[in-house]
């Protein structure tokens, strides 16, 4: 078995395992007769941290996620089984819409298992959440109505969400609504602001917020993985192979891999073979949420499995087009990679891919560099292998000394965020007849 083999093989179990764990997080539980049908908790942790709660924008990326699995499907019992999970979540969806007495409305940003208001204190409001719901339930609808189902309590909840007003300056925000909004002038002007607006010259990447007025002081550099959850999640082709999330992405893991200690493995064991390994990434370099408390932050699963993503949806764009215009960004980014895998074939192959320069498909170069992202995704993957327990099971982060979990057991996110790494990682794989 190759290294390439062990990496695919073990992210084709841990998926497997994912999609169930994910699953086992969506209402209704065996030992919570009070949860809602529906409600998709961030972690059936309850103390220590305690995320049973069901966020807004998780859920519905998490549900995002559900519904790719629909497509495929192997029988009619699995469809119907999935099927039934996200008419749930629509109901749940309905119900908290309906509440009362909201202090934000639509912006809510979590809610008890049993739909009830979370009266506590909380980073309210979180605009995002009704753009990202209502960009989850319009596919959803869009699979009723090809199956002749009713499609009326979805289309209700997606109208709701999409008359939701919603103010603010976050990147990762804009771009959710700008999917998510049906109203032309509103998009065209949520357009215009995307990345010319949010890009700083001077720092060299993509800030995660204009305007800032409040919430976390220590985000000095706003510098954010949430901007490459945005341009994933909700970005268009041409934004995914932006030159400036190019050097986005470099800026981040430039500015971890000093950060963690468990970053100075460069190796690892996946099932028998020895694996080069990339970066592990967390959420902002200054970051002091540690799972349970404040002190310092560490590397979160959900964003390293971003990084594999991002890769292998690069290969995949390019494929797709037949040809790639190297920008500098993409240079970089390459040049970067070269340290952690880049044999010697790999390095004259990679000499093509410079500023300017056009790979064509058919051309050695052009399938030299699709390879090469396959493997440059297979170092986060493989990084996401080593703190990820022998039993498959998931935490929110892993300490950036030990990289043993941390925070949140079995975050349905970082479930989420490996299922959809993975199923663009076999994507690939599949089309290039490995």
């Amino acid at each position: 078995m190759s290294a390439q083999q062990a990496v695919g093989a073990w992210a084709q179990a841990q998926a497997e395992y994912g999609q169930r764990r994910i699953l086992a997080n969506v209402a209704p539980f065996a030992d919570d007769r009070a949860a809602l049908a529906g409600a998709v908790c961030a972690s059936p942790s309850r103390a220590h941290p305690d995320y049973y709660y069901v966020w807004t924008r998780d859920a519905a990326l998490v549900m995002g996620e559900v519904l790719e699995w629909l497509d495929a499907a192997p029988n009619s019992t699995r469809r119907h089984a999935l099927e039934q999970v996200l008419d749930d979540y629509v109901a749940f969806t309905r119900h908290v819409q309906g509440l009362r007495g909201l202090a934000y409305g639509l912006g809510e940003a979590k809610f008890h298992v049993d739909g009830s208001p979370f009266r506590a204190s909380w980073c309210n409001p979180q605009h995002d959440g009704p753009a990202i719901r209502a960009l989850t339930l319009a596919r959803y609808a869009r699979h009723l109505a090809r199956r002749a189902r009713d499609t009326t309590a979805t289309v209700a909840a997606i109208t709701r969400d999409l008359d939701h007003e919603a103010r603010g300056r976050r990147f990762y925000t804009l771009l959710a609504q700008h999917r998510a909004q049906r109203y032309a002038d509103a998009a065209a002007a949520i357009a215009a602001e995307m990345l010319p607006r949010f890009w700083d010259a001077g720092r060299g990447y993509i800030v995660a917020t204009l305007d800032h007025a409040g919430g976390i002081g220590t985000k000095r550099s706003n510098l954010d993985v949430q901007v490459l959850l945005a341009v994933l999640h909700h970005g268009a082709d041409h934004q995914l192979d932006a030159p400036e999330v190019a050097d986005t992405v470099l800026a981040l893991l430039r500015a971890f891999e000093p950060v963690y200690a468990i970053n100075q493995v460069v190796r690892t064991d996946v099932l028998g073979q020895s694996v080069p390994i990339g970066v592990a990434v967390g959420r902002y370099p200054e970051d002091v949420y540690n799972g349970d408390g404040s002190s310092v932050g560490n590397p979160w699963s959900l964003a390293t499995s971003a990084i594999a993503e991002y890769h292998y949806r690069h290969a995949l764009q390019y494929l797709a087009a037949g040809r790639v215009h190297v920008h500098a960004g993409l240079a970089q980014l390459v040049l970067w990679t070269q340290s952690f895998h880049a044999s010697d074939a790999d390095a004259k192959l990679l000499a093509a891919v410079r500023p300017g320069a056009m790979l064509r498909a058919g051309e050695r170069e052009f399938r030299g560099l699709i390879h090469y992202l396959l493997a440059s995704g297979d170092l986060y993957m493989a990084r996401v292998s080593r703190h990820t327990a022998n039993d498959h099971t998931m935490y929110e982060q892993w300490s950036r000394y030990t990289g043993y979990g941390r925070g949140a057991i079995h975050l349905t996110w970082s479930y989420a965020a490996h299922s959809s790494a993975h199923r663009r990682r076999t994507a690939l794989v599949q089309a290039l007849g490995l």
